[in-house]
């Protein structure tokens, strides 16, 4: 019973709570504030990864071969700056809503007059005609044309606009941290073997065998080969880790060009295939639930209709079936209201489901 009061006092705090204040102004883009940590996250590793690649580890690589290993993650590293930068920078808008060039502010959405931010393809926030496969986005307050998902490591939609410079980001991430795992294994095993071959560069000329230079060839720094091995376990490491979500998401996204889907689409089909369906023959048994008012509005549609900075919430139904029921009799002399959430993170969008079940004997 304790258990029980527990949940109900929880419930009704989390749902007293004042929602989120409403974004009155759209996002252009990944470089409109406020920036978001992972941005900042990403270009923080891009740089460690790409100054010690250039200025550590090639200069370590046998003559001919540092000049071809410059040529190929060079290209690579810049090729993935462009398309990373055109991702972030280019507005996935709708037309409509580009050509009103930001100047309005977006109403609040009422849900006593709508129940759905689209209808007949008619945006009421954006208030303009929209596109089929248009969704509008919570986080960037407006309309995305070919709404894919809202990517945090862009800061910025992912729609037809720039899905190709998203992917293309993400196949050249790839292929650099390939380059660059493969340049720092070499020097281990090499290391390990002959260091003598790391050690070609005019520059080594005259200098012991307990030394090592770094930042070769224009600002030689002389120290130990402790410190450089240290370098390169670090990098080595933070490489693999850098390695796993791009690796991930490349695999998702070529799942879905199979499928023909979007992220957005991929994850609506799992909501609803997921419901949980009643048996052939069996009857379900619905309950009907008091919902406690929550600053003059029932608790229902603080978790209909969030903030416009929250992310939908897609409240279960009620029913549960006979048999189902009849268990949890033998193990419940009360009444019991708990409220569940349950986040699942697919990439970067984020769906909140919130299951509120009873049960009564």
């Amino acid at each position: 019973m304790d258990l029980c009061s527990w949940c109900q006092r929880g419930a009704l705090r989390e749902a007293s709570r004042k929602p989120a204040s409403p974004r009155h102004w759209s996002r252009v883009n990944g470089w409109s504030w406020p920036l978001h940590t992972f941005q900042v996250v990403a270009w923080i590793i891009l740089f460690i990864l790409a100054f010690t690649n250039f200025c550590i580890f090639v200069p370590l690589l046998p003559p001919n071969w540092n000049l071809i290993m410059y040529g190929v993650t060079g290209g690579l590293f810049c090729f993935h700056f462009v398309v990373h930068l055109l991702g972030i920078s280019i507005d996935p808008a709708e037309t409509n809503v580009r050509l009103k060039k930001y100047l309005e502010s977006i109403p609040t959405f009422d849900p006593s007059k709508h129940t759905r931010v689209i209808e007949n393809q008619y945006c009421h926030l954006c208030e303009v005609v929209v596109s089929q496969k248009a969704k509008h986005c919570g986080a960037c307050n407006k309309c995305v044309s070919d709404f894919d998902h809202h990517c945090k490591w862009l800061n910025n939609c992912v729609g037809g606009r720039n899905y190709r410079y998203f992917f293309c980001s993400l196949v050249s991430a790839l292929a650099s941290l390939l380059c660059l795992i493969s340049i720092l294994l070499y020097i281990f095993i090499q290391y390990s073997v002959n260091p003598e071959v790391l050690r070609t560069h005019p520059l080594y000329e005259g200098v012991s065998k307990d030394t090592w230079l770094l930042f070769l060839p224009f600002f030689p720094v002389k120290t130990k080969a402790l410190v450089v091995l240290g370098i390169g376990v670090f990098v080595l490491l933070l490489s693999a880790l850098s390695f796993l979500l791009p690796g991930y998401l490349f695999i998702f996204h070529l799942f879905l060009m199979f499928k023909k889907l979007s992220t957005y689409e991929y994850v609506t089909q799992n909501r609803y295939q997921n419901i949980p369906k009643v048996p052939a023959g069996r009857k379900e048994l619905s309950f009907k639930i008091s919902m406690p008012q929550v600053s003059g509005a029932p608790l229902l549609h603080h978790l209909r209709y969030p903030g416009l900075g929250q992310r939908p919430v897609s409240p279960c139904s009620w029913n549960f079936s006979q048999s189902f029921a009849s268990v949890l009799a033998q193990f419940s002399d009360s009444v019991c209201v708990c409220v569940c959430v349950c986040v699942c993170t697919l990439c970067d969008a984020v769906q909140v489901y919130v299951c509120m079940c009873m049960w009564c004997v």
